[in-house]
């Protein structure tokens, strides 16, 4: 009894850095194989990207959208500062608009709560 502990102990030994390398490598593997699905979606992406840039049509579309490029003869326009205009403009409250100086404790605390509103 005790020769076969001492021979499923010694099995054991033997076979526990093969089974860790094996159980590595597998996980290598499946990390790899991972990568490469990532990688074969840009591929895929990049040539849908390519596909579209040999369409004149949207080319063209680019050239207006980015480059603000026109066609012979159109008149082109661009607005300035048309941003997000629903921002309403802080109003003045009365502690903001008294005239006399503030004790520098009220005016730091003023401070932090008109940057914690923002």
């Amino acid at each position: 009894m005790l020769a076969l502990a001492l021979v499923l102990v010694t099995i054991t030994i033997l076979l526990a850095p093969t089974v860790r390398t094996y159980l590595a490598q597998r996980a290598e593997i499946s990390s790899l194989q991972q990568s490469i699905s990532e990688e074969q979606a840009q591929q895929t992406q990049l040539k849908d990207q390519l596909a579209r840039w040999n369409d004149p049509a949207y080319v063209k579309q680019q050239a207006r959208d980015r480059l603000f490029y026109v066609m012979p003869g159109e008149t082109g326009y661009l607005v300035i500062g048309a941003g997000n205009t629903d921002e309403v403009p802080p109003v003045a409250t009365s502690a903001e608009s008294d005239s006399g100086p503030q004790p520098w404790l009220d005016a730091l605390w003023t401070s932090v709560q008109g940057s914690a509103a923002r």
